[in-house]
């Protein structure tokens, strides 16, 4: 039997064409990482960059026995890089934060700490929303951006939160694994959100200052920047949310047309009365019933669909759980995915660095694209 036991931690970092701050950035993480009282692996994901990227984490793994790349050609987008990082992770408490620490240097112990503290916590987010929290050298415009932007996704999706778009999270491992994630953008972070609300995961934040740092390159001060197209991004985060809940805002709609309609039923009548006439404030009023009743009705179809999506969720995190149990029992005892269990309840052995061949070597992943047949 393997009695080797697995980190209890695991950070996720994806990266994209980030030559000119990765070194000091990794290099930075993984020093505040050695300062935490537990075992860890910090797992860096490589999401198709084209840049020299992958060659500088390369030269810095070499003598880091706990820092692991995940590399693939073809960039995808954050939300298939998180997820690509979260499947291979092994801690029992899993951290998704930027590489460049922006959230703070202590912000993977901030987050690891508070959900020890907090073992009922399924999600944990830092927010620069809260009290205590702010933005530092980030430009106006995406401070507006992310704090309007964040309320209106509070309006139509979810209050959970004050912070729906930001990466730094930390989640228990049995529960981000058992959701069925599709995303491969950055809407991942919505998703995430909307997927743990529908199966009543316990969310809390903490107060978290976001900064725009400057790293050395070549002896130059780099600023950072952000690589987001921002309109692309309203537009896609704005669709996201309009379609995740609309029961939301649906109803409410028909709610002030009713009363609109009534406003205009009762002005009718005093009209009337006073002999003058009122056929177009009751036309009007008819308008605005109509239209509330079919918002009422779109109501109880969007009620009844997402009633039938949760139900398919639920089959697909069941699927994942019984693929699960199929992968324990085609394998030996000792190279059981961490966190398994069989039906008689018994706990599987995380795969370490020896158990994987090399912790050390890059694990490649191949896109769908690469996996086609060429010609």
């Amino acid at each position: 039997m393997n009695n080797r036991k697995s980190p209890d931690l695991s950070v996720i970092c994806p990266f994209y064409n980030e030559e000119k701050i990765i070194e000091d950035a990794v290099r930075t993480l993984l020093d505040r990482m050695s300062e935490l009282d537990t075992t860890w692996e910090l797992i860096i994901v490589n999401d198709g960059s084209t840049d020299s990227s992958k060659e500088i984490v390369s030269r810095i793994y070499r003598d880091k026995r706990r820092l692991k790349i995940l590399t693939y050609a073809v960039n995808r987008g954050r939300g298939y890089a998180l997820r690509t990082g979260i499947e291979e992770a092994k801690g029992q408490i899993i951290i998704t934060t930027e590489i460049d620490l922006s959230w703070g240097e202590d912000i993977v112990g901030r987050l690891y700490k508070e959900m020890v503290d907090n073992p009922k916590i399924d999600i944990l987010i830092a927010s620069p929303h809260l009290p205590g929290g702010g933005y530092k050298n980030v430009p106006r415009k995406r401070v507006f951006f992310s704090h309007y932007g964040n309320m209106i996704i509070r309006t139509l999706m979810s209050n959970s939160t004050t912070m729906n778009t930001g990466m730094s999270r930390a989640y228990r491992s049995e529960a981000i694994k058992s959701l069925p994630l599709e995303q491969d953008r950055k809407e991942f972070h919505l998703e995430v959100i909307m997927k743990a609300r529908a199966f009543n995961y316990n969310f809390a934040e903490i107060p978290c200052v976001l900064e725009w740092k400057e790293y050395k390159h070549q002896g130059e001060r780099v600023k950072r920047k952000s690589s987001s197209k921002v309109n692309q991004l309203i537009l896609s985060h704005t669709l996201f949310s309009l379609f995740a809940n609309p029961i939301r805002y649906v109803w409410g709609l028909g709610i002030i047309n009713i009363l609109l309609s009534l406003f205009f039923l009762l002005w009718s009548l005093v009209r009337l009365a006073l002999g003058l006439v009122s056929v177009f404030t009751v036309t009007i009023s008819l308008s605005l019933a109509i239209i509330a009743l079919l918002l009422f009705a779109f109501g109880i179809i969007a009620q009844q669909g997402y009633m039938v999506q949760r139900e398919i969720w639920t089959l697909k995190r069941d699927l994942k759980g019984y693929e699960r149990v199929l992968l324990e029992r085609s394998l030996p005892e000792s190279r059981w995915p961490e966190g398994s269990r069989l039906e008689t309840g018994q706990t599987g052995h995380g795969i370490d660095q020896e158990d994987q061949g090399d912790f050390q070597n890059e694990k490649q992943y191949q896109t769908e694209e690469e996996r086609a047949p060429k010609g």
